[in-house]
């Protein structure tokens, strides 16, 4: 049995219209020549699909059942080709999202959620690492966006075609272990801290904290003593809880240690902030994507470009 894509076609649009005349407009044939395609399908096929009378066209019933398992295939396949032309290449349908952990544990979520009521069939690839590692991935195009610490010189780092969103920033705070001393005090100046250990930031995975921290205790008008660099948040939150030292975290990164016997403390007279920014490569941005940072735009956290202007710590 040979039976053609386009004899089914036919069929498929006289079981919907359920009049031949209308059937033949909507396929550009005449209305004997669809008859005919009709018959020889049925002839084909063994089976009588359609009751015709010279009033109305009605589906046997094993025309319904052709007709109902075969319009989902169809819908499929005048989809694909729909969005392959549209797109002009493979359509999109998968998102690969790079991220730092704040990031995934927040705006991640959201995203996801609102991106899965636009596309219900997308599938995702999340990929928790550092700042610089990931925008490493999304220059390489091998994510299609990176949730990142917003470098000091933004405009510096990322360079054309990557662009960017900056979301709001969040003031940097001082974490310590809810048995410190200080951890009664709701404010602290940091120069009273001078004689603590810091665990700091990786200058190479993590240069904005990096840069922060050191500012931040230059500022007060000492060098930070250190007892260790470059370990995970939730590392870094269970030496502080045991008493090993102390740092400087932002208000984001500590909404996700909430379980942890830590206490922050704003700084007095020293006002510093970090934010989060998703970036993009601009070069041939697929359709998901470009829903993504629609969806991201209009969050009521969305920074401007245009504020980027004023410098940010």
């Amino acid at each position: 049995m040979q039976v053609s894509y386009l004899s089914l076609r036919y069929f498929m649009e006289v079981a919907f219209c359920l009049n031949f005349s209308h059937a033949a407009q909507k396929l550009h044939i005449s209305q004997p020549g669809l008859s005919q395609q009709i018959t020889a399908l049925e002839k084909e096929l063994g089976i009588k699909l359609l009751n015709r009378s010279t009033r109305n066209v009605t589906l046997t019933a094993e025309g319904d059942y052709l007709h109902k398992n075969l319009l989902p295939s169809f819908d499929n396949i005048e989809n694909t080709v729909s969005q392959l032309v549209e797109a002009g290449t493979v359509p999109q349908t998968t998102i690969r999202i790079a991220t730092v952990p704040s990031a995934a544990s927040n705006l991640v979520p959201y995203l996801i959620k609102r991106l899965k009521e636009e596309h219900p069939l997308i599938e995702f690839y999340i990929k928790e690492t550092t700042s610089v590692h990931a925008a490493e991935l999304v220059q390489k195009s091998e994510y299609d966006i990176a949730f990142i610490r917003t470098p000091i010189d933004l405009k510096q780092t990322i360079q054309p075609p990557l662009k960017w969103i900056e979301f709001s920033k969040h003031p940097m705070k001082v974490v310590l272990s809810c048995q410190h001393a200080a951890a009664v005090q709701d404010e602290i100046d940091l120069y009273e801290l001078k004689n603590e250990t810091f665990l700091h930031y990786d200058p190479k995975h993590s240069p904005s904290l990096y840069y922060l921290l050191e500012h931040a205790c230059l500022s007060a008008g000492f060098i930070p003593k250190t007892i260790g660099a470059g370990p995970e948040i939730l590392t870094i939150a269970n030496l502080i809880s045991n008493g090993i030292g102390i740092t400087l975290m932002p208000q984001d990164m500590l909404e996700l240690l909430n379980s942890y016997k830590i206490k922050a403390i704003a700084l007095k007279n020293l006002s510093l902030f970090s934010s989060i920014s998703v970036i993009w490569n601009d070069v041939s941005v697929p359709l998901i994507t470009k829903d993504a940072l629609s969806i991201l735009e209009h969050l009521p956290h969305y920074t401007t470009k245009e504020s980027m202007k004023s410098k940010t710590l």
